[in-house]
């Protein structure tokens, strides 16, 4: 839509040129068929400009007459941008020749007086470049997508969502470090998109930078504040920092916004747990326990929670003690093998004065260790 927009005004142009009637009347098949293909958009039309342009043009002296070169210039880029088939059966290097062609027209003298022509020249070639880049990211051809992308940088430097299409691809390459310089660049927008966000805090993590991961968290939580991803992820940095507190501070967003979500749950559960809060620390270890009756951590944590409690008890209850017992027995079946854990399973039963089950634990961690 926009290249039409830009033919239209070009178009609108030739009538208006002070370069006279008779250059005019030499390119009048030029824009008539220009013309009919804006109305019709049949690619018949752009294969009689090209023949007519190219009648035009036989001459050094033709090739000299910067307007004739504007208006090849046109032709071609416009052929480029609408033929994306390839219909009208262009050779292979009609894209780089043609590319040559305008760089080689944007340096001669004069040419800032065609300023419209040159901004629908170069749109079309960008947007060429772009479509390749495009086609090349469906082909996983990364590298070759970065290149073209790159192309059409140069052409049109503010093409829209260029660098968001060159962060992704260089991020597919690996090259996380000048991905991330993408990402610096698109996170300067008022309002750049969640998923830009995301991506962008990802990279930073990945490359140990935390403190920029969650700067570009917090502006996206400011822009997108019920956005559940970018909640969770800042959440995971706090915790990740173990920043209890300030974790401590988003779960009543979090849990409001995903209540029957097993990450979620088990992740307010440990805040609560490190804040020594017990009681809501309990109730979400069972909440976690619930929705995901097979998860080793919450009934693991669950068991150690309560054998806390009744270890700073005046009073232990025995029927408490095996509560927690029961828990972490439990745990152990979901997890036999982990011998930190037998270790702490051992100490409870020693403390308790189970001196059977504490024999069997070490002939389990000697089969292990052995």
């Amino acid at each position: 839509m926009m290249a039409r927009k830009l033919l239209l005004s070009v178009l609108f142009l030739v009538g208006t040129t002070s370069f006279g009637f008779s250059q005019s009347e030499q390119l009048k098949d030029v824009f008539n068929n220009l013309a009919f293909y804006n109305q019709k958009h049949d690619l018949k039309f752009l294969a009689e400009a090209k023949k007519a342009i190219d009648k035009v043009i036989v001459t050094k002296s033709d090739s000299a007459n910067l307007y004739k070169s504007i208006y090849r210039a046109v032709v071609y880029t416009t052929i480029l941008s609408s033929d994306s088939a390839n219909t009208l059966k262009m050779p292979d290097n009609f894209l780089s020749k043609t590319n040559i062609y305008v760089d080689t027209l944007l340096k001669r003298p004069k040419v800032f007086s065609y300023s419209s022509e040159v901004t629908y020249i170069k749109r079309n070639l960008a947007n060429t470049y772009i479509r390749k880049g495009f086609a090349d990211l469906q082909k996983n051809s990364y590298q070759s997508a970065i290149t073209n992308f790159d192309k059409a940088r140069n052409i049109v430097p503010g093409a829209e969502n260029l660098s968001v299409y060159l962060a992704y691809a260089t991020n597919k390459m690996g090259e996380l470090n000048k991905s991330a310089s993408y990402y610096d660049h698109l996170l300067e927008n008022d309002r750049p998109g969640a998923e830009v966000i995301l991506t962008a805090q990802r990279i930073y993590k990945t490359l140990g930078d935390t403190t920029k991961a969650l700067i570009a968290i917090e502006k996206g939580r400011r822009i997108y504040p019920e956005n559940k991803k970018l909640l969770y992820e800042q959440a995971n940095i706090y915790n990740n920092k173990k920043d209890y507190e300030a974790l401590r501070k988003l779960l009543e967003t979090l849990i409001k916004v995903s209540p029957d979500d097993y990450d979620i749950n088990f992740l307010a559960a440990v805040c609560y747990d490190h804040l020594n809060q017990q009681d809501q620390a309990e109730k979400y270890y069972k909440k976690a326990i619930q929705l995901n009756q097979s998860s080793y951590d919450p009934i693991f944590n669950l068991g150690i929670l309560y054998m806390k409690k009744e270890l700073a008890s005046p009073d232990p209850s025995v029927q408490k003690y095996n509560t927690a017992i029961n828990l972490l027995e439990k745990a152990n079946q979901l997890n036999p093998n982990d011998p930190d854990f037998l270790r702490t399973l051992k100490l409870i039963y020693d403390k308790t004065g189970n001196t059977e089950q504490s024999n069997k634990i070490s002939t389990q961690l000697n089969q292990i260790i052995n």
